[in-house]
């Protein structure tokens, strides 16, 4: 199913896009802001984040998207800028580089971010799209979350799981109004990829 704003009916409707200072959610911000929904963008790059909040006239909400904390606050920065949150791309995502060797804080960082910042994000949106009668819950995924990926155990085993939620969320509630969807990737030219050879 394709997610192009056209095909999504996003005019007037409330956005959040999580990893929206470069990249792939900057690129989705530009074309849902063209479609005529409202954006709400977020980004550890806090400065960045402002800066594409102005190019689509949307609002920044400076949060950590993955903690518990920080994507409450994302969500009601959103809902009190546009009255609601109707879709959520959760595109924030992080590395991963190691193989079995791979450090405590790697494992925990690609986990918190590739993983958790959507469940918790889920948990926080789904009560309330049950009882607004919709919503739509956005994963940028990974090719790696698919296939695996040599090198980055961290990284492939947290975009796996990224799909596997992805997979359970819709079977559970697509019967009641809520569309989620995983976009798997292959490699994209971005800020995330560092030096890694496309």
């Amino acid at each position: 199913m394709s997610i192009t704003p056209s095909s999504a009916g996003v005019s007037g409707k409330s956005v959040v896009i999580t990893g929206a200072a470069g990249g792939i959610g900057h690129a989705l911000a530009v074309r849902f802001s063209s479609a005529g929904a409202n954006i709400t963008v977020n980004d550890v790059d806090h400065a960045g984040a402002r800066n594409v909040a102005n190019e689509v006239g949307g609002t920044a909400v400076i949060a950590d998207c993955a903690s518990e904390d920080g994507v409450a606050a994302l969500i009601a920065g959103a809902t009190e800028a546009y009255g609601r949150v109707d879709v959520y791309i959760a595109n924030a995502g992080v590395p991963g580089i190691g193989d079995v060797s791979a450090s405590e804080e790697a494992w925990r960082l690609a986990l918190e971010v590739n993983l958790m910042a959507h469940v918790r994000a889920a948990r926080l949106l789904v009560p309330v799209w049950l009882k607004q009668g919709g919503g739509r819950f956005i994963i940028t995924a990974s090719a790696a979350g698919l296939l695996s990926m040599p090198g980055a155990a961290p990284y492939a085993a947290s975009k796996h799981a990224a799909v596997a939620f992805a997979e359970w969320l819709s079977m559970t509630y697509r019967d009641r109004g809520i569309v989620v969807q995983a976009i798997c990737p292959q490699a994209v030219r971005t800020r995330m990829l560092g030096g890694w050879v496309l």
